[in-house]
Formats: C-alpha cells, sequence, structure tokens
C-alpha cells in the first residue's frame, strides 16, 4: 500500500527527532503543519518544496517516496544487469531490469523507467524477437522525454535494427535521419545514429551517403564519451571501408571496436566483432582464417545466448564452406539456423539465396533457379539493393547454364536495375 504523502512527512520528521514546530518554522506553524501530516489540508508546492529542503530532499523525492540514493542505485544496477545480458546471463539480466523498472516507475523516475524498458528490449533483440524488441522500444520511447541523450539515441538505433529486420530499410533509415535532423544534444548521441545509418544505407545502394555518416562518424569519434558507442562505430564504418576497397583499414576499425567492447566487458558484442571480420576474410579470400573466425564466433555467440549473431556467423560460415568446396556441409549449417531466419528478412534472403548456390554446385541447376529467384523476390521486397544485384548475376549465370538465354538477360537486366536503385 502506498504510504500517504502526510503520513510520509510525519515518519521523516520522527525519524530526525523533530518536533512539528521545528520542522514548520519558521515558514509555517506548528498546527497548518499537524493538518498536513493527518492527511486533512494538502500541502501546496512552496510548502511541499519547503518542507522538502529541510527535510534534505527534493520536492519530487518527498512527493514519491524516494529513498535517497535510489536513482543512482537503480541506474547502477541496470548498468550492471547489461554487462550480464552481454556475458551471457540473460535469465539474470532479464530479473535485474524487470526489477529495476518497477522500482522506478512507482518512484516516477522515468528516466530510469526508460532505461529498464530499453535493457527489456535488449533482452529481445538478443533472443532475436524482434517484434518484441520493438514493443518495449516503444513503451521505452514514451518515457524518453525524461532520458539522457544518449539513450534516446539508442532507442532510436535499436527501433531502426528492427524495422530493418522487418524488412523495412526505408522506415529505419528515415527514422534515424529525422533524429539526426532534429539536431542531437552530445557527440555520443550522433555517432550512435551515424553508426544506424550505415548497414542499411549500404544494402539499399546508398554507399555515398554511407560514407559520408562514416565520414562525419570519424570526427565525432574524436570528442564521444562511451566506449561502446565508439566502438559500434568502428564496427559499422568497416563495412563502408571494405565497400570502397580500404580492407586493411576495415581490419583494424574491427580489431579497435574489439578492443573496445572487450574493454567494457561486452563480449555479445566482441564476438559480432569476430563475424564481421570472418565475413571480411571471406570477402579476401582468406577462407581458412574466416572459417575460424567465424566458428569461433558462432560458438562465442551460442555461448551467451545470442541468436541472432549466432543465425548471421553460420550463414556466413556456410558461405565458406561452400566456397571450400563443402557444400554438404554448408547445407546442413544452413538447416540448423534455419528457423531463426523468419524474424530477420536479410538473412531469409541471404540463407535462401545460400540455398540456390549450393543447389548449383551439386548440379541441381532447377531447383538453384528456383532458390534464386525466390531470395531475389525476397530481397527487392525489402530493398536490399546491394544483395538482389548479387542474387540477380548468379540467377542470370544459372540460367545461362541451362541454355535459357532469354531469361537470363532478363535476369540480368533486373540485377542492373537494382544496382541503380535509391
Amino acid at each position: 500500500m502506498t504510504e500517504p504523502l502526510g503520513a510520509r512527512i510525519r515518519r521523516l520528521r520522527t525519524d530526525r527527532g523533530w518536533t512539528q514546530r521545528e520542522l514548520a518554522e519558521p515558514g509555517y506553524d506548528r498546527g497548518f503543519l499537524a493538518k498536513v501530516e493527518t492527511g486533512s489540508r494538502p500541502p501546496s508546492e512552496e510548502m511541499l518544496a519547503y518542507l522538502a529542503r529541510r527535510l534534505g530532499l527534493t520536492a519530487d523525492d518527498l512527493r514519491f517516496g524516494r529513498p535517497p540514493g535510489v536513482t543512482e542505485e537503480l541506474r547502477a544496477s541496470l548498468d550492471e544487469g547489461y554487462r550480464d545480458l552481454e556475458q551471457g546471463r540473460v535469465t539474470l539480466a532479464e530479473e535485474r531490469f524487470a526489477a529495476a523498472g518497477k522500482r522506478a516507475a512507482g518512484y516516477r523516475l522515468d528516466d530510469v523507467e526508460c532505461y529498464a524498458r530499453f535493457c527489456l528490449a535488449e533482452v529481445k533483440w538478443q533472443q532475436f524477437d524482434v517484434e518484441g524488441a520493438q514493443k518495449e522500444l516503444e513503451h521505452a520511447s514514451e518515457l524518453s522525454e525524461a532520458a539522457p541523450p544518449w539513450l534516446r539515441a539508442m532507442i532510436v538505433h535499436r527501433w531502426s535494427g528492427c524495422r530493418y529486420y522487418s524488412g523495412d530499410a526505408g522506415a529505419a533509415i528515415a527514422r534515424v535521419e529525422e533524429e539526426l535532423a532534429a539536431g542531437p544534444a552530445d557527440a555520443d548521441a550522433e555517432l550512435c545514429l551515424l553508426s544506424a545509418l550505415i548497414h542499411p544505407l549500404m544494402e539499399m545502394g546508398g554507399l555515398h551517403r554511407a560514407q559520408r555518416a562514416a565520414l562525419d562518424g570519424l570526427r565525432l569519434a574524436r570528442a564521444a564519451t562511451r566506449p561502446d558507442f565508439v566502438a559500434r562505430f568502428h564496427r559499422q564504418a568497416s563495412q563502408v571501408w571494405q565497400a570502397t576497397g580500404q580492407s586493411g583499414r576495415a581490419e583494424q576499425d574491427l580489431t579497435e571496436a574489439c578492443r573496445l567492447f572487450a574493454s567494457v566487458g561486452f563480449d555479445r558484442d566482441a564476438a559480432r566483432c569476430r563475424w564481421a571480420r570472418g565475413y571480411l576474410l571471406r570477402r579476401l579470400g582468406r577462407l581458412d582464417e574466416a572459417r575460424a573466425e567465424l566458428t569461433s564466433a558462432r560458438d562465442q555467440l551460442a555461448a551467451i545466448g545470442a541468436e541472432e549473431g549466432v543465425a548471421g556467423a553460420t550463414l556466413e560460415l556456410a558461405e565458406v564452406r561452400l566456397r571450400q568446396g563443402e557444400p554438404a556441409e554448408a547445407a546442413s549449417l544452413v538447416s540448423e539456423v534455419w528457423p531463426l531466419l523468419a524474424r530477420d528478412v536479410e538473412s531469409l534472403g541471404e540463407a535462401t539465396g545460400l540455398r540456390g548456390q549450393i543447389a548449383q554446385a551439386e548440379g541441381d541447376l532447377e531447383a538453384a533457379t528456383r532458390l534464386l529467384r525466390e531470395a531475389a523476390e525476397i530481397q527487392t521486397r525489402a530493398s536490399l539493393h546491394g544483395a538482389a544485384v548479387s542474387t540477380a548475376l548468379r540467377l542470370g549465370d544459372v540460367l545461362r547454364q541451362r541454355g535459357h538465354l532469354d531469361e537470363a538477360i532478363k535476369a540480368y537486366q533486373r540485377g542492373l536495375d537494382s544496382a541503380t536503385g535509391p
């Protein structure tokens, strides 16, 4: 049962050994305070502020019955819970977040409750529950007016990721660009938003815009104060350097990102950097190194319970094994994570296309044609122009191999159309 305000004032007064006159005077008389304590008269805002000062509290601390230091205590609990989540203690983290959120709501600490809701969204994100994460993020957004700039930016970052995974890359980009146009309050917030732009822009064919975001981020990274935000930026920017032929710079960024994440105990994100490095090594043709890095990343992500990362690293590993001449193992790897893929349009399109490549390697050109067409449809609907171009080229090659030249030309043309998308 919630303690009435008058009873709370009386309890705090008696805890200090004060009489009513000692608390009330010189601003108010003892009789008026007595009526406030019994609940027969509500205090004015001016009197509430006066009594709070006398008791060494803020007016809201007194109004809502907040114990001294509770805000700092709850924030510290959420910070610790986030490290638990990053290190795979998912159940413990979720319990911390729920308990802190409940207490924050009771004390009307909107900024802390917002942080708790964001952390609960991170649990859903780690479990690859995109819809559940988005719901928690929308709840957090309702409380975000009181939140610090870095947290508001991270809510938008993750919301954008949810929309992207759901196949709506345009909405993902538009939301982030809207926040950037509003003028983020500090370097951390702006860097977070720029990091959120890079991958969806590149997948929609917006390499020049992604490159601008990466260059702007380099400037901001020097002024940012949060190591995890700087690390996340380096991981995302590495994609731009890869796409522009700067593979050495991309590898340096991934190494730095991994170091920064490890320095704050963010094992999940450090493992995602290893996944990204495996992707880079595969692109460079260093397949044995890529296989080792991706296997390590997948195993680490599985141990932490990061299902989205497991799916992505496993798909990348399957592509490496296909290139190493092991289509049966590649097919087995795709099958392992297939149940997860419906939650992420990008991975679903990638996996369907990979199955098409496996069928081609095994000589089943009819199945390869069907699967590559299906992958192209998924990627085109989701405006994933970069992936759609690659799939269209593979489809054209298979059709040409089958002697279907007119259809092959149409597939190549479709790839050209995707390449000139927005």
